[in-house]
């Protein structure tokens, strides 16, 4: 079995059948006891709920109350409310099913799409799974972690490559090409300190997205880059920390 065409298979053949063993307790399995195949699982969820436009909405029955807000902005304050249903979109689950067996049966390299990753994703909404989104958004993390670690190794090098002496004329002379001006640059920022080199050259380009704590940019002495997901992941990391400490 080709392997992004299996994974699709095996993900979306689980995520059915968790979705329709939840719903309609029984309808998963054949008269064997058998778990069905994917496209039966798709026609068992259209017969209790018919498509519209190829695409069914699973109705919650089992809705978060919602939650008063104030009328005080805050971090902490609750965003929209989920959707109160789990959108299958049974026409494109099927086309990617046709296209992931055309290269399991070597009829073809498969065309598996975007938009069959995206309809596999929005399975996930469903109350019976919710693995996906978590394994998709430890991927994510684990990523980041991985190229900032490069990324501080690789700075790391070139400053001993050049040397101390070197470094400190460096950040002496070092111009911020982003600073911040009222009128020219009005999201500019002030130069922050390279975790690598030490130096106040690192050049901010923003902030991470979330707690709007931990810079983001290059630093211009040794080069180090620090992305958004590093600075939303070291800013995560950090106000963890702050809540363990006031404990």
């Amino acid at each position: 079995m080709a392997g992004r065409e299996g994974v699709f298979d095996q993900a979306l053949s689980n995520g059915l059948a968790a979705i329709v063993a939840c719903e309609w307790p029984g309808k998963e399995v054949d008269r064997k006891g058998r778990v069905l195949s994917a496209s039966a699982l798709l026609k068992v969820i259209e017969e209790h709920l018919p498509a519209t436009e190829g695409i069914v909405c699973v109705p919650d029955e089992h809705l978060m109350p919602d939650i008063p807000q104030s009328d005080v902005n805050s971090l902490f304050q609750a965003g929209p409310r989920p959707s109160s249903h789990t959108r299958i979109d049974v026409r494109t689950l099927q086309n990617g099913i046709e296209a992931s067996q055309a290269a399991r049966h070597g009829r073809g390299a498969g065309a598996l799409q975007q938009r069959h990753i995206e309809a596999l994703l929005a399975l996930d909404g469903h109350r019976s799974l919710g693995a996906m989104g978590e394994e998709q958004q430890d991927r994510i993390q684990r990523i980041a972690q991985t190229e900032d670690a490069v990324s501080q190794k690789r700075a790391a090098e070139y400053l001993e490559r050049i040397g101390d002496e070197e470094a400190t004329r460096r950040a002496e002379n070092v111009a911020n090409p982003n600073a911040y001006h009222p009128k020219h640059n009005p999201d500019g920022h002030d130069l922050d300190i390279c975790p690598v080199c030490g130096h106040e050259a690192f050049c901010v380009e923003g902030l991470d997205p979330i707690f709007g704590q931990v810079t983001y940019g290059q630093c211009l002495v040794c080069t180090y880059v620090r992305s958004p997901g590093a600075a939303e992941d070291q800013a995560f990391t950090e106000h963890l920390r702050s809540i363990m400490d006031d404990e």
